[in-house]
This record gives structure tokens, C-alpha cells and sequence, in this order.
């Protein structure tokens, strides 16, 4: 069996960079900030598990969906490439305001922050679905699906360690250079986001023609 080592490059660096495991970890440390190492953890946990089924759902009945509501690929691709770029000009321009554990727990359990806004939308939004899509639509093979779910859980691994080490991690190499790691995250999504309209566009001007 021949091994698309390019394809797997190209997936698990456009889900690397739009997940941003390592930019996440300010997040993380703001919302369970006075949490024990433990309940650190625990949330952590739940919320990478939540977020990859979040995920393997929309890889597996996206299409399906699509034949539902009578929506093409393509127009998929070009909503989701724009949301893309804005969430990658949003990481460039502009400093995330985190809210405190009061604001976004208000009223929830100390787990309830893992599902909400952790799982979904800080570790799996529609950009990371957009982009997840677009990367199996790609082939449309099983193949694919493997890859896609498989980088995606990799990375979500990821972050998992980096959020209970992300206390240290911040410690070590400051708020300066994870801004600067998000603005290279940036960077890289936003052209993931011009990619995925430029490749819909030839593709509908080519059925025209």
C-alpha cells in the first residue's frame, strides 16, 4: 500500500495550526484557574474526548447532511474557507480577551467549562470542521477519513499534555512568544481559508465549462 506521505503532512499541519494546542494554553489556564492538578485533568480529559467525537460525527455524516439540505461541497468549502480566514486574521490582528472562571462557569459544575467552551468551540470550531471536511472531501476515500481522524487525534493528544503542563509552559516561555506562535497560527489558517475557496471556485468554473 502506497503511503501519501504529502497528504498527511499537508493534514496534520492545517489541523495543528487551526486546533493551536499550544496557543489554547492561556485559555485552559484561565478558565480552570484555582482548579487542583487534578481537576486540571479531569477537565482536560473530558474535553478532548468531547471534542474528537465531535469531530469523528461531522468527518463521518457531513456529506450526508449536505444531501439533506441540498448544500454542495464546494459552497461548503467557501463559507467554511472564509471562516477560516477570518478566525486566521482574527489570531493575527488581534489579542483573544479570555474571560474568568466566574464569567464562563457561572451557574455550571467545574466540568461543565471541558464541554463548553473548551471541546466546542476552543478546541474544535467551525473552522477545525470546516478544514476537517475539506481535507476528506479532498479523496473522498476511506483513507482519508483515517488520516484526517487520525491527525486529529494526535493533535488533540497534544493537547491534552500541553494543557496539564500549561502552567509550566507559560513559566518557560512567556506571553510573548505564545502571542507570536498564535500570529504564525494566523497566518497559516488564513491560507488554509484562501486555499479552500481558490480550489472551490476552479472546481465550480470547471463544471461550467
Amino acid at each position: 500500500m502506497n503511503i501519501d506521505w504529502a497528504f498527511i503532512s499537508i493534514v496534520f499541519t492545517g489541523l495543528f495550526a487551526i486546533i493551536n494546542p499550544i496557543g489554547n494554553a492561556p485559555i485552559f489556564i484561565s478558565l480552570t484557574d484555582g482548579f487542583s492538578k487534578e481537576q486540571q485533568k479531569a477537565v482536560a480529559l473530558k474535553a478532548v474526548l468531547v471534542g474528537f467525537c465531535i469531530l469523528v460525527v461531522f468527518v463521518l455524516f457531513g456529506y450526508t447532511l449536505f444531501n439533506i439540505f441540498g448544500i454542495s461541497i464546494q459552497a461548503f468549502r467557501i463559507t467554511g474557507g472564509l471562516l477560516v480566514v477570518k478566525v486566521g486574521f482574527d489570531m493575527i490582528t488581534t489579542t483573544p480577551k479570555v474571560k474568568t472562571l466566574a464569567e464562563v462557569n457561572e451557574g455550571n459544575n467545574d466540568m461543565g467549562i471541558a464541554v463548553s467552551p473548551l471541546a466546542m468551540p476552543i478546541l474544535i470550531g467551525p473552522g477545525t470542521l470546516s478544514t476537517a471536511i475539506n481535507f476528506v472531501g479532498m479523496h473522498r476515500k476511506i483513507e482519508s477519513i483515517a488520516i484526517v481522524l487520525l491527525s486529529s487525534a494526535v493533535i488533540l493528544a497534544i493537547s491534552y499534555f500541553v494543557f496539564i503542563s500549561s502552567s509550566t509552559l507559560v513559566k518557560k516561555i512567556g506571553n510573548e512568544a505564545l502571542n507570536a506562535i498564535t500570529k504564525i497560527m494566523g497566518l497559516l489558517i488564513a491560507s488554509i481559508g484562501i486555499q479552500m475557496i481558490i480550489t472551490s471556485a476552479e472546481e465550480l468554473l470547471k463544471g461550467k465549462l
